[in-house]
């Protein structure tokens, strides 16, 4: 399992002291993000293939508050890879192991025309990275494949 994690800052609490929903989401991304960069896969190599991974579906159930001073963690991993859709789950903890949030999101692959394309064809290398990432997930992988 991946982990990312910083402190909360305080622009993104809200009158009451405590961060807004709205920032989980922005967490979720940056967590996914720092994985796909630290396992070869970063989004901004793949985009330059013209392959794009919009978010397709989010769930989120919020458990406990979170406030400017916290830091947390956000564990995430790849739970599905179809070739043209892959799914992620994360959990975000606090500094004292409380749970935070429970979150899921499903991405899709699509091209500059905004249609579905399968990794498998646009760009094989990371498709095999992909497939790989579901046996060896993580930091694991990336550690097998010389990276970082």
């Amino acid at each position: 399992m991946y982990e990312y994690s910083r402190g909360v800052f305080y622009y993104e609490t809200d009158r009451m002291g405590v961060v807004h929903h709205s920032n989980f989401i922005r967490w979720l991304e940056e967590a996914r993000n720092s994985y796909f960069n630290d396992v070869n896969l970063a989004y901004v190599e793949t985009e330059s293939f013209g392959v794009m991974s919009p978010v397709t579906d989010i769930k989120m159930k919020f458990k406990h508050f979170a406030k400017f001073g916290d830091n947390f963690t956000v564990h995430l991993k790849m739970t599905q890879y179809t070739g043209v859709r892959f799914r992620m789950a994360y959990t975000v903890v606090n500094q004292n192991g409380e749970e935070l949030l429970e979150a899921e999101s499903a991405h899709a692959f699509i091209g500059e025309n905004l249609r579905p394309v399968s990794l498998a064809r646009a760009i094989p290398e990371r498709h095999e990275l992909m497939q790989r990432l579901m046996e060896t997930p993580g930091p694991e992988l990336g550690m097998k494949l010389g990276i970082r």
